[in-house]
Order: C-alpha cells, then structure tokens, then sequence
C-alpha cells in the first residue's frame, strides 16, 4: 500500500497556487466557449428587422411582448444544448470542483442562468446594427472583452493580500461586475474550485469548506442572473414600445412653411378632412406630417398630408423616388413614429390604438421580407395563424391563395431561390391572408416582367371588385391609370395633385396624340407634314421615325368629327397606312 506524505507548508502553498490557475483557466475557457452562443441569436434578429419580416408579424397581428417572449423562450431552447454539453464534459473528466454532490447543483444553475441573462442582454443590441455578421462579430468580441478582463482582474488582485486598498478596490470590483452576466459564471466557478479546495486543511483537523450556494461564493452570482434575465427582457420590450424616445421628437407646426399654391381639388380635400369630414372613410390622414431631424437641418419627408379614401376603392400614390410614398406608408403601418397629424385606419388610430388598426389591414413592403428557408405554403400557413385563422380552415386558405396567385409550381421551394417577380406575388399573397378590409401594396409590381405584371393587376382589380380597399404606391402611371379610381401626385412629400385618372387628364391633359404610319418604300413624311400643318395649324409634332409621325393636338376648338374625315378622305393621297387618335396618357401629361 503506498499513502503520500503530507504536504508541507510550502508544497501546499505551491499546489494552492498552482490548481488556482488552473481553475481560472477552467473558467476563462467555459466563458470563451459560452460567449459565441448568445451572439449568434442576434443574427437572425438583425435579418429579420431588416427586410421586414418582423414589422410584417407585428402588422399581422403580434404583439411585441409576444414576439420577443416567443423569441426567448426559443433562444433558451438553444442555448441549453452547449450548456449540457458543457456539463457532460465536467462529469467526463470527473472534476470534483464542478460535479461533487455539493457543488454540481450551482455549477448547473450558473451554466443555466447565464443564458437566461445574457440571451436578453443580447437583444437590445439588434436594434443597433444593420449587418448581422458584423453584430455577431462585434457581440463575440465584447463577451469575450467583459468575461475574460472582468474575471482576472478580481483574481489577480487578490493575491495583493498585503495592500489593504487593493483589497477596498477589490471588492468594490467584485460588486460592480456583477451586473455583466459573463463575470457572474467566471466568478462563480473560481469561487466554487476555490471553496473546494479548501477540504486538503481537513488533514490537519480544520474545516475550511463552506456551503457552495453561500451569499460570497456562487449565491450572489445566482442572485443576479435571475434579476438579470428579467430585467434585460424588460428592457428590450420597452425599447420595442419605444419607452426610452419622446413620442414626438421634433414639433413641426410653427417651422412648417404655410401651404402655398395649392391645388384646389388638394385643397377642397384638405379642408373637408380638417372640418370633421371622412369619417366614414376607411382611412383617413389628418395633416399626416414626418420630419427628419439632423444636426444640420430638418428634412420634411411627408407635408401635412389630408386625405381620405372610401371602402371599395383603388387610390394610388404616385411619384418619384423620395416623394415620401414609403414614408406614409411606414408610419401608417407603425413602423416609424409620426411627427405631427393623425391618420386613421378603419376608425381607429394610428398613434393610439396600433393594435387594431393592424388587425384591419394587410401590408406588403416594398422589400420582399421574406424568410429564404421557408417555402410559399409555410409562409401562408404562419401568417394564417397569426391572422387568427381557424386551424382547420388554414390549409384551404394556403390552397386558395397559392392557386390564385399562380405559385403552384413553387408551393414546397425555398422562397429564397424565388425570382422577384415570384417574391412580389408571394409578398402580395401574404397581404391578403384574413381578407383584411385595406391593403397596402408597396410597389407592387417591382421587378416583374410585363406578363407578371398585368397577372398581378387583374388580381389587385379582383380585391377592388370584393369591396376592399387598395392603397398602392408606383412609380408607373400607366399602372395607376389601369388600377387606381383616385390617386395623388406626391412631390416632396405633397400633393400636387388629387383626383380620378380622367379627372387628371381633362385638368392637365393638352388634348389629344395622333399617330400617323405613312406606307411605301420611301415615305413622303414631309408632304404629310405640310398637310397636317395646314389643317390643323395648333398640332404640334412630337416624334418622327422612318415612316412614323406622331403629332400633338390641343384639345381646345378641336373637334373630333373633323381630325377623322380629313384623315379619311386623304388617306390614299398620302399612302397612310393606318392611323390612331387617342386622349393623352398620365404618362404625356406628366
């Protein structure tokens, strides 16, 4: 039999030291390892909030303490599997300091708990980054700064046990550090190897062992992870409900320019929503006003917009890149705060009752979001559910959608390998899961190809002709002349213009465009000219081709009767081939 001699004093001091070490490097190493796994739940957040599919589950009805509950709840799903996995290597290689009978229960509540408080730290910092790789990159690097720096500077100042304030600052450190989760599990599984440790001095007849769960070894640690995990969720949801920013940032009505200049069918508009009118509009903007405010100047993106729109009707927002058509879009939909004016969605209001202006309407962005994993029939089904759908009323609803939208070939495929037309009907379809009784159509038809196109306007007509409401956005206005009974003409975030496509054309149409195809092989085009000149001294020639004229006619003392006989009767003088007289396009008038 062979029992080792006792240690001597030094002998105990260097193995002391020496399993010390090694119990911050367990630690440092658990840490290092544990630090990667809260990061990578940020990255499917960033992706979500960054092509909308989060803002489409909240239009759809979800509401952002459910969103972000369901969310957590998921992430520690996730997070327990490295935690085990941590675990099942302590008790493989049989380290007493993490898995005697006394310490494995808090070695198993701090591995635990510290994804229970650093998954909600995690979230706020989504709202920061519009990269998910880079906030990946960036959150690894900080838990590895705060977890790795935090543990060793209270370790290795208390081997300063003879400057009394080093010791002060210290502790003063070990109180301060326990705010950060990733100190909280480096030091609590030093403190534990360290307490364990101290059963060598039972040789000499003294016990220096203490209860693991003690208030200085693991319970403060314990203690603070659970008031973490509630207090980081809590803050990230009051982030989400914009609990920390004023409601109104930037008070515009004294600032604003008055309106000037404006039309009169705008202006008739605007004074009939300001004195009360529209209520039974199913939306209706009350000086809809959205202001960006930077150190150097405030950019007014959306100007008191007034407006309201019937059930059953197709108005259509028209204009140029930075007109501020997705701006109102956006605030209509909650998604950005609203500066100054009201606006209401089936009655009820977008500042104050969000919620329910969501459950009347259906939104499509003007980016796809889309996730790239799930096919177009997993799409319909989720947000079916979240639509409030019956269950067994789901699947026909998926069918009935994917059939009407021509995406049966891809029912089962990946949405990510969808082209973009194929992504604008399945955003579309979503928009009309619950038959809201208003849809925004963002740029509907963007990317498309001219077959695709006209498929998805006759579906847009199909939605008018059911009763419901469309609000679509377009930079064409041969789209919004085909589709919208009312649109308005935005330019820096007003109305220039507001009206029936018809009622447009009349007010700033020129009349009429005559095309002219002259035949033979060297058409006379010029002799044309000279006639076209002479009996309609007002036309004015727009384009000329081979054998093309194209000529403007104004509308005033022109008569329709006259423009076909003249045409008719010299017809085969001038070798025209055909001809066409028609009242000019949104597209002309612009």
């Amino acid at each position: 039999m062979n029992h080792p001699m006792n240690y001597t004093k030094e002998q105990l001091s260097d193995e002391t030291f020496y399993n010390r070490v090694i119990d911050v490097l367990v630690a440092i190493c658990v840490v290092f390892a544990l630090s990667f796994v809260p990061a990578s739940f940020v990255v499917y957040l960033v992706c979500e909030r960054e092509c909308k599919a989060k803002h489409l589950h909240l239009v759809s009805g979800v509401r952002p303490y459910i969103y972000w509950l369901s969310t957590y709840v998921w992430d520690l799903g996730n997070y327990v599997i490295p935690a085990l996995c941590c675990i099942f290597i302590f008790l493989a290689f049989g380290e007493d300091s993490y898995t005697s009978a006394a310490n494995f229960p808090p070695t198993f509540l701090l591995l635990l708990l510290y994804g229970w408080a650093i998954t909600p730290l995690m979230y706020p910092a989504s709202f920061l980054f519009t990269e998910s790789s880079t906030a990946y990159i960036v959150l690894i690097c900080v838990n590895l700064f705060i977890g790795i720096n935090t543990t060793l500077a209270t370790f290795i100042l208390e081997f300063f046990t003879d400057d009394q304030e080093l010791i002060q600052i210290n502790d003063m450190l070990k109180t301060i550090f326990l705010i950060f989760p990733n100190y909280c599990l480096g030091r609590g599984l030093i403190d534990l190897a360290k307490n364990q440790f101290m059963d060598v001095f039972e040789r000499f007849g003294v016990n220096l062992v203490r209860d693991p769960f003690s208030w200085d070894i693991t319970g403060r640690n314990i203690f603070m992870m659970i008031i973490q995990g509630f207090l980081f969720f809590v803050i990230t949801v009051l982030i989400e409900y914009r609990f920390f920013i004023p409601q109104r940032l930037v008070r515009v009505k004294v600032s604003l320019k008055p309106v000037e200049n404006e039309d009169d069918d705008v202006e008739r508009e605007r004074q009939r929503i300001e004195r009360g009118g529209g209520t039974n509009d199913i939306l209706r903007l009350n000086n809809l006003t959205k202001v960006y405010k930077s150190r150097k100047r405030r950019n007014v993106a959306v100007n008191r917009l007034c407006v309201g729109v019937p059930k059953g009707e197709c108005f259509g927002l028209l204009g140029v890149n930075g007109a501020g058509k997705t701006t109102t879009f956006k605030m209509l939909t909650g998604d950005i705060s609203v500066t100054e004016g009201e606006a209401f969605v089936d009655g009820h209001s977008i500042l104050s009752n969000i919620n329910n202006a969501h459950q009347s309407m259906g939104y499509c962005p003007q980016f796809d979001g889309l996730d790239n994993l799930l096919t177009a029939a997993e799409h319909l089904q989720l947000y079916a559910r979240l639509r409030g759908v019956p269950e067994k009323d789901v699947e026909q609803v998926v069918d009935s959608l994917i059939l009407r939208m021509n995406l049966s070939e891809y029912r089962n495929r990946c949405a990510g390998g969808y082209s973009g037309g194929n992504k604008r009907k399945l955003s579309t379809a979503i928009a009309l899961v619950g038959n809201p009784p208003i849809v925004f159509l963002d740029e509907p038809t963007t990317g498309m190809d001219p077959k695709a196109r006209r498929f998805l306007w006759n579906i847009i007509t199909g939605i008018v002709k059911e009763g419901r409401t469309v609000i679509l956005t377009s930079h064409s206005m041969e789209e919004c002349e085909n589709l919208c009974s009312r649109l308005g003409i935005m330019v820096n975030g007003q109305f220039k213009c507001l009206g029936s496509p018809q009622h447009l054309k009349n007010k700033y149409g020129d009349g009429y465009t005559v095309t002219l195809r002259i035949g033979g092989e060297e058409p006379n085009l010029d002799a044309v000219s000279e006639f076209i000149s002479s009996l309609f001294p007002g036309a004015v020639l727009k384009d000329k081709h081979h054998n093309q004229l194209e000529y403007q006619f104004p509308s005033q003392g022109l008569v329709l009767s006259k423009v076909f006989g003249h045409l008719e009767a010299n017809r085969k003088i001038f070798d025209i081939e055909d001809y066409s007289v028609s009242q000019t396009t949104l597209d002309q008038v612009g």
